[in-house]
């Protein structure tokens, strides 16, 4: 009995793989507004980049517990933009969290510094000196 390959047809030509993991299909209680993040490393420092167009730098709250960095906020709507019997909002608002694991040991005193500028919120953080400690296997 011989089988014949059948070519994969998608579905309406949409994959249902990526579809299913888009933004609007995935919402995780409050907290569905996605906020895109950088993170990079100098010698001396760990500098985390995030874009948040439209956002006054008072809403947000940023934290570091340990090496946990997280950054909350809230997104108001200001006005709602109607015209007959169509709506249309793409804008998102709201409330969101978002946190990241630095990379390396870091210092916790006031040397921290946020800024937000052109809807670019950079933090900076001093990192820690590390100490590297031989162990000797018996």
């Amino acid at each position: 009995m011989a089988f014949d390959l059948v070519p994969y047809r998608s579905h309406g030509g949409i994959d249902l793989w990526d579809a299913f993991f888009e933004v609007p299909h995935f919402h995780f209680r409050e907290y569905d507004l996605g906020v895109p993040l950088d993170v990079s490393e100098t010698k001396d420092r760990i500098v985390v980049e995030a874009e948040m167009p439209g956002m006054n730098s008072k809403d947000l709250n940023i934290s570091l517990n340990g090496d946990l960095l997280t950054i909350r906020g809230e997104k108001r709507q200001e006005s709602e933009t109607k015209k007959g019997d169509c709506y249309c909002s793409e804008r998102r608002y709201g409330k969101f969290s978002r946190s990241v694991r630095l990379s390396a040991n870091v210092k916790h005193d006031s040397k921290i510094k946020a800024s937000y500028k052109d809807g670019i919120l950079r933090v900076e953080i001093p990192k820690a000196e590390s100490k590297t400690i031989q162990i000797a296997a018996s």
